[in-house]
């Protein structure tokens, strides 16, 4: 049973990262924010490592002081979407880390 179970966690892991490739690729093309939301998806990928540090300080530089209302809404705002649409652990973690 447990290499049944190893399987499947391979499985899952392989379809995680299609999907985050994918998302990639769909930001790169679509939306005004097209950095910032390319960096989120970097920066909480379902890779079990931490993230690039160039992807978590463009999110910083997103919600400083210095930006608009507006950048700093629509950034908080897809961190929490990535958060409520996931089901890996990875990916929650590391959006509440870079939320926090």
């Amino acid at each position: 049973m447990a290499a049944g179970s190893s399987c499947q966690q391979n499985f899952r892991k392989a379809v995680g990262a299609l999907k985050d490739s994918t998302m990639v690729g769909m930001a790169k093309v679509n939306g005004e924010f097209k950095g910032l939301d390319v960096a989120i998806l970097k920066a909480t990928n379902h890779i079990e490592i931490l993230p690039k540090e160039k992807h978590v300080r463009k999110i910083f530089d997103a919600v400083s002081a210095l930006r608009p209302r507006a950048d700093v809404g629509y950034c908080i705002h897809a961190l929490a979407r990535r958060l409520s649409k996931t089901r890996t652990w990875a990916v929650a973690i590391k959006t509440l880390i870079i939320t926090k």
